[in-house]
Parts: C-alpha cells; sequence; structure tokens
C-alpha cells in the first residue's frame, strides 16, 4: 500500500478529508450507515502488499468502533472475525455481503 499515492503527501491536508476518525461525529449526526469489516488475522493472501498494514488497520477499526459508539453512533456494522485475511478474497465477499445492505440504505 502506498499512502502517498491515495491522497499525497500526510502534510498536504487531504488525508483528513478521507479519515473517517476525523468525521466520526458527523457521520454519527447524519447517520450515515458504515460497515467496518476488519479480521483479527494479521495475514494476506498477498502479504507483501500487507507488510506492516494487517495490525494498523485492526487497530484503526477498533479505534473507529469504539469513537463512534463513543459519539452516539449507531447506524453501523461492525465485524472483527478471527478468519479471514487482509487480501481480495476476503474483501470481495464482504463486498458481497454489503451489497445487500447498501441498497437498503440508498432506498
Amino acid at each position: 500500500m502506498d499512502g502517498n499515492g491515495m491522497w499525497g503527501a500526510p502534510q498536504l491536508g487531504r488525508w483528513k478529508w478521507h479519515d473517517p476518525c476525523v468525521h466520526v461525529a458527523l457521520l454519527a449526526q447524519n447517520n450515515t450507515r458504515v460497515w467496518v469489516w476488519s479480521p483479527t488475522n494479521l495475514g494476506a493472501s498477498d502479504p507483501a502488499a500487507m507488510i506492516g498494514q494487517a495490525g494498523a488497520a485492526m487497530g484503526d477499526s477498533r479505534s473507529f468502533y469504539q469513537q463512534y459508539r463513543n459519539v452516539g453512533g449507531h447506524n453501523g456494522h461492525f465485524d472483527f472475525p478471527g478468519g479471514g485475511d487482509n487480501g481480495w478474497g476476503s474483501w470481495s465477499a464482504q463486498l458481497g455481503a454489503m451489497s445487500g445492505d447498501i441498497v437498503g440504505a440508498i432506498r
């Protein structure tokens, strides 16, 4: 993962616009539907793509969950399974599971 390739260097300020923790209160106030799935397994089907990132992703997801609950958020799906990994095989299954949820949220 190349964070600079996503939104540029952190000091440019664009990161804050894409950080859900920065906007957690607004997400809760707007009753925005959120879906968080983060396996507790630190493995990945492509280990090189996740070097040093799986643990950070898991920690960030749990931190966001706690912040979301602390500000009164209640329109979120949070799943921290022991199975699965940080790879497209697991993520694609989550996209499939989430598709019905998305349709229900935008109706």
